[in-house]
Order: structure tokens, then C-alpha cells, then sequence
């Protein structure tokens, strides 16, 4: 069995949703959400998963934001933030736990949609985005974020089988150069043909080649986005949503060479129905989070008495054979249909469209996610963390 978990704990009520959990290499815990299209989001820190402290928007403050945000932590503990607004996104750093920020108010890709971001370390970052009708993009910065003067498009429509659909996360590596000329980036994707793929460079994102991950198929893998973690080194893992009109199933396959190649995928979630599966790991360790009901069917007509629930499953041979799923949470995160059509929902999209988890230097899971008060507009970010 898994390691027991911590009772869960608030860590905001302010009615936002899609928490990423990031931890620092000194303990640092970093949870990330969207505030809206107003304002610059919101980025919390914890010393130890029980007591959160908001951390000031400072310069950020003075840029646009708001919209899709992410956090990924240097090496040295500097902190990188994206937040999405209409038509780029702006890029900020601390190097003082979020306490104060310097600030890129134009990343520079533009009309770009759901992005992400990743960090060698020295400097170099790495952003990735959808930009319609382009493709993925990925963009490097070589000077911690102020300047992206690279731009590449990393997966094209073709190589998306013509999903105009979003990218999944990012993993990076640092190599030998440091510039960052030998560093190795990826990210997963889902196709319109029912398939996974990962873009790969290991030229520091100055050309990619694309491999399969998943084949085409009869399920539609673009309800949730794909996730990628890196256990460390070459080898990496990745975790999908496979949805049917029947209900779902979750996927994973694994990777020794830094996507190159892919194990045969192996369902590592089946029955009833399962949204938005998160993976991270580390050595022999992978953590998989995600939103599970016991009810077999599609997310949008569940009966109104679904209950919903935060559930975790683990592996500690390196993502061969995994426990049982577990409920971390015993209050439900949302009861009845939940919309996975994004913008176009008009109700029951509260959740948004993720939950994740983080696995720290001392091999626990950090897990965050959201969970809907009222079934209506008000929720909170809640946190576990393994003991």
C-alpha cells in the first residue's frame, strides 16, 4: 500500500480552479491557479502542506495575466510563472520564494492558448504554447525569462492529424551547454485520430521530431490533456484519458530515451469514469492523481446524485505495476455532470480542466486539486500530502 496521506487541507477559497503543484529542491511547496481574465493569478507557498501563505503579485501586478497559469523551479530554487492573457502570456521570476517578481509582460508568441513552461536551469527557460492555426510552439529564453528570442513550432497541425487542440505538459533536461544548445525538451499532445504523441528535441528546442506514443484508436483522447513526468535522466512516463460513450479509462506508457520511443501502453485505471489523470515521479516512484466516480458513462449526463472523487494510485518500480486506487478525500469534489468542453460549456466546468501532482526529494506525493462547494461558481484549492 502507499504511504497514508495527511488529512486534506484548504489552501484557498477564492473560487478558482486547475491548481499545478510544483515543490522546490529545498521543500518549498508552490501551488498555481488562474484568476480570471482580470488580474494576475494566484500563486501560493508552503513550508509544510498545512499552512499556505498567498504570495504578492507585486510586479506582476502591472502586466496582463490572469487566464492559463504554470510554475516550474529551477535547480536553484528561482521560480518561473506563465499567465495567459488575450493574445501572449506574461513571464515573471523570483528568486526570493515569491516575494518580489521580475516581469516580462510579452512572452512574444502570439494569439497562443493553454501554456506551459520549463527550466534547465542557468537562465534557460522554456515555453510552450498552442497557437492557432500554427501549431505547438515551444520558445527558449536564455536570460531567465525576460527575452524568448527563438521560437519554434514543435508539432503542426498535420502532425496533430488536424486537432486544433491544446498541448499537453513539458519536461526538460539540462545538458552539457549552458546556453542550453544540448538541453532535452519534450511534451505530449493528443491527436484527433484517437492517439498520443511526444515532440522531442535535443538541440535545446531548435528542432523537434515527433514520436508515437499511442496509436489511432476509437477513443477520443483530447477530452483531458495528456501529462508527462520525468522520473529522472532519459527515463520518463506518461499518463492519458481514453473516453468512450461507455465511460473511460486511464493510460500509461514509459519511455528509457527520452521519448524516442514508448512502451506498449498499458490501462492502468479501468471502470466507472475517470477526468483529468496527473503524473509525476521520481527514481523507482510514480505518483498518478485524478477525478474518479464509480459510475460508468459520459462526464456531461451523470445523474445529479454522482459523487466524484480526488483519488491516487502509485507505483514503485518504475510505473510496471501500480496499488489500488485510493479516495484521498472523503468530501466529494463535485456531485453530477462535469463538462470537459472547455469554453464551450455553459455550466458544470467548475473543476476546470485539471487536478496534479508533484513528487518531492523524499519520494512523497503533493497532490492539489479543486473542489466545488456548492455545484455552482464557488470551490476551493485543497492539498494532501503523503506522511
Amino acid at each position: 500500500m502507499p504511504a497514508p496521506f495527511g488529512a486534506p487541507v484548504v489552501v484557498s477559497d477564492l473560487d478558482t480552479g486547475e491548481p499545478g503543484v510544483d515543490v522546490a529542491p529545498d521543500g518549498m511547496i508552490y501551488i498555481n491557479a488562474p484568476a480570471g481574465l482580470f488580474g494576475p493569478s494566484y500563486l501560493w507557498r508552503s513550508s509544510d502542506g498545512v499552512d499556505w501563505v498567498p504570495t504578492p503579485a507585486g510586479a506582476r501586478n502591472s502586466a496582463p495575466g490572469g487566464g492559463d497559469s504554470d510554475v516550474a523551479v529551477d535547480p536553484a530554487g528561482a521560480v518561473y510563472m506563465t499567465d495567459l492573457y488575450l493574445g501572449s502570456a506574461t513571464v515573471s521570476s523570483s528568486r526570493d520564494q515569491g516575494r518580489t517578481w521580475s516581469t516580462n509582460a510579452l512572452q512574444g508568441t502570439l494569439v497562443q492558448d493553454r501554456q506551459w513552461i520549463a527550466t534547465t536551469g542557468r537562465g534557460v527557460v522554456y515555453h510552450l504554447t498552442h497557437q492557432v492555426p500554427t501549431g505547438l510552439v515551444v520558445a527558449k529564453s536564455t536570460d531567465g525569462g525576460r527575452t524568448f528570442l527563438r521560437t519554434t513550432v514543435a508539432a503542426t497541425l498535420l502532425d496533430q492529424t488536424s486537432c486544433v487542440c491544446q498541448a499537453g505538459t513539458m519536461v526538460a533536461r539540462a545538458g552539457a551547454v549552458t546556453a542550453g544548445a544540448t538541453d532535452e525538451v519534450g511534451f505530449v499532445y493528443a491527436t484527433s485520430s484517437g492517439g498520443v504523441k511526444f515532440a522531442r528535441s535535443t538541440n535545446g528546442a531548435a528542432s523537434f521530431t515527433n514520436a508515437t506514443v499511442s496509436p489511432a484508436s476509437d477513443a477520443d483522447t483530447t477530452a483531458a490533456m495528456p501529462v508527462v513526468a520525468s522520473r529522472g535522466g532519459d527515463d520518463l512516463v506518461a499518463v492519458w484519458q481514453e473516453s468512450f460513450t461507455s465511460g473511460s479509462r486511464v493510460r500509461l506508457s514509459r519511455s528509457g530515451d527520452f521519448g524516442r520511443t514508448w512502451t506498449a501502453p498499458v490501462t492502468v485505471v479501468s471502470g466507472g469514469t475517470s477526468l483529468y489523470p496527473w503524473v509525476d515521479g521520481r527514481g523507482a516512484k510514480v505518483a498518478i492523481s485524478l477525478y474518479h466516480t464509480d459510475v460508468a458513462g459520459s462526464p456531461a449526463t451523470m445523474p445529479k446524485e454522482t459523487r466524484w472523487y480526488e483519488a491516487f494510485l502509485e507505483s514503485t518500480d518504475g510505473g510496471t505495476t501500480f496499488t489500488g486506487m485510493e479516495v484521498l478525500d472523503p468530501l466529494p469534489v463535485k456531485t453530477g455532470p462535469i463538462c470537459t468542453a472547455g469554453v464551450n460549456c455553459g455550466s458544470d466546468r467548475e473543476l476546470l480542466d485539471f487536478q496534479s501532482v508533484a513528487v518531492d526529494a523524499l519520494g512523497r506525493a503533493n497532490v492539489a486539486w479543486t473542489r466545488s462547494i456548492d455545484n455552482a461558481v464557488n470551490t476551493e484549492i485543497r492539498f494532501a500530502r503523503q506522511t
